[in-house]
């Protein structure tokens, strides 16, 4: 009779519901802070990487205008752009946006992946590419990560030092694609047109627009972008990356550039 039970208790088990939908906890990863570089990229149309396309995914010519709805998120470039979700080690959910730039390495803003508002870092995440709901994306990556942040926001949050790379134990960028990377001048920062996409409330937006230069490291961003597109990719016509989207304010936005030293930093730890 015991030995009925047990196994009637094991169905009941196997058979719940929690057994039986699918749990995205997300991959557990590690953050580490950034250690200054001496900067050996001089400032200029310098390119240390080439934008990548999967033979197999279709590429999309973008047409200008204000806050379009991708549909298309399969498609290059779109389709090398994460939804990233998870939580913090001190509960706090985390939903942002993230970019390829090369085959296992992402581009995003710091504040992803540090909670400012308890200091502590992001615990378990999944990286979504091509994304249209948790059942039909592209590419999902929940296994382990390893990040570098260039600061854990000891203080709060500031916008210097707002950028992260992270790397995957797996060749992402080879089924998602990635975008080059280009390290601007100020003057060809401030007379170009670039495009900003990001993720929030599950759903992929674009903008286009002009940039405004703050200093080495950072740029007023003149696009529409919302809290949750944060790590977005600021993007040129050719698809190579100039920037990332950070920073939101009433009346501005702000983003960390692609400039010497982010570049040296991964280009010294082999990633480029």
């Amino acid at each position: 009779m015991k030995r009925i039970i047990l196994v009637l208790l094991a169905l009941l088990l196997a058979l719940s519901p929690c057994a039986l939908c699918e749990e995205d906890d997300g991959g557990e990863g590690a953050i580490n802070l950034i250690e200054e570089q001496d900067s050996f990229a001089n400032a200029g149309s310098l390119s240390l990487s080439e934008p990548f396309t999967p033979d197999d995914l279709e590429k999309t010519i973008l047409i200008g205008d204000d806050r379009v709805t991708v549909k298309k998120t399969k498609q290059y470039p779109y389709s090398a752009i994460a939804n990233i979700t998870g939580k913090f080690s001190c509960g706090c959910p985390t939903q942002s946006t993230g970019f390829m730039v090369t085959r296992n390495t992402l581009l995003t803003a710091a504040h992803c992946l540090v909670c400012q508002k308890h200091n502590k870092w992001a615990k378990k995440l999944t990286f979504y590419f091509g994304y249209k709901s948790n059942k039909n994306y592209l590419y999902r990556y929940k296994s382990h990560w390893e990040a570098y942040v260039g600061t854990l926001f000891p203080n709060g949050y500031t916008s210097e030092n707002d950028w992260a790379y992270v790397v995957f134990d797996k060749d992402v960028g080879d089924k998602t694609g990635w975008f080059g990377m280009r390290n601007l001048s100020d003057s060809e920062l401030e007379s170009g047109t670039f495009t900003v996409a990001g993720y929030r409330d599950k759903k992929l937006k674009y903008d286009v627009g002009g940039l405004r230069v703050m200093d080495s490291d950072r740029m007023w961003v003149d696009m529409d972008v919302l809290p949750g597109n944060s790590g977005s990719p600021i993007y040129d016509s050719d698809n190579y990356a100039v920037g990332i989207w950070t920073t939101y304010y009433d009346n501005a936005n702000s983003g960390f550039r692609i400039n010497s030293k982010m570049l040296d930093k991964l280009r010294a730890e082999g990633l480029l």
